[in-house]
């Protein structure tokens, strides 16, 4: 019988000394550059339904706590461990967050946390994020991030969803604003959000969705971009608040340039300018095709 129980904890002595040997003693740590730029005692907001919180930046280790989306989390480590889940790459942070009147600690990857939240006047929040990254595919489809925008009530109980594809186009950083109705009857606001890149040749993008109260209205999307001074694109929106016309029309102009003559000592450039004319009928928003 003391034989038995000698092998026993021998048995178990060696498991734990496995498991604690085939962990890392040491975090690698993340210095690369992500859409969330989340620093050390920043505060984040939950994105997933429902997020796992961990003893150890890796989807392998324990699992402490779940947390459900707009969840308030406070960001108290650098990033850790950068791991490729739903299909794109992001690092693991250590957190600290209130839960049943105590607070807790663990890690978290950041692909759970939202790029952007916004409350509006009644309290609700607005949180958008990624869901998964969809790879380039032999037919030229693919290569975008599935994003979310969700609409939370203060308990974070959830009202509307709304999924929207995002090109993947060499962009590091991203932004988000909640914009009036911007004259358009039936919406109460327009949630914009957008994506950056800071090399030349790298287009910033911002997509457009309303919200009427009850549902998210898929809208348009603008984008931008320029190339070493010697070209550029840029779409601008103007909206019935901005350009005092039709209520209902929405415009789009564009303007592309480019370098006429390389070697001159100031550069002149050649623009081609076009507009492109929405309508809003009070529920959706449609392009307007003009025959020419």
């Amino acid at each position: 019988m003391k034989k038995n129980l000698l092998c026993l904890i021998f048995i178990l002595t060696s498991i734990i000394t496995y498991a604690q040997e085939d962990r890392p003693a040491a975090y690698e740590v993340y210095e690369g550059y992500n859409y969330w730029g989340n620093n050390k005692g920043d505060t984040a907001y939950v994105f997933a339904d429902v997020a796992y919180v961990r003893d150890y930046p890796s989807t392998s280790s324990v699992l402490l706590d779940s947390l459900t989306h707009g969840t308030m989390v406070t960001i108290i480590s650098d990033g850790y461990n950068e791991s490729i889940i739903r299909g794109f790459a992001a690092p693991w942070h250590e957190i600290s967050y209130l839960k049943n009147g105590q607070i807790r600690k663990g890690f978290i990857w950041l692909g759970l946390l939202a790029l952007g939240r916004h409350v509006d006047g009644q309290g609700n929040q607005f949180i958008h994020g990624f869901l998964r990254f969809e790879p380039p595919t032999s037919y030229g489809g693919g290569n975008e991030y599935l994003c979310e925008v969700k609409y939370l009530t203060p308990q974070q109980e959830l009202i509307a969803r709304q999924y929207y594809p995002v090109t993947r186009d060499g962009q590091n950083y991203s932004d988000s604003k909640l914009l009036p109705n911007m004259g358009l009857e039936g919406l109460q606001s327009i949630h914009r959000v957008g994506f950056h890149g800071e090399a030349c040749g790298i287009p910033t993008t911002h997509y457009y969705l309303g919200w009427n109260g009850q549902n998210f209205v898929t809208m348009f999307s603008k984008t931008s971009v320029g190339d070493a001074g010697v070209y550029y694109y840029e779409e601008k929106i103007l909206f019935p608040s901005e350009h005092h016309l039709d209520p209902t029309l929405i415009i789009k102009d564009i303007v592309e340039g480019e370098v006429i003559d390389y070697d001159a000592e100031e550069l002149e450039y050649k623009e081609t300018k076009r507009r492109e004319k929405y309508t809003w009928d009070g529920k959706s928003v449609w392009q307007v095709l003009e025959m020419r």
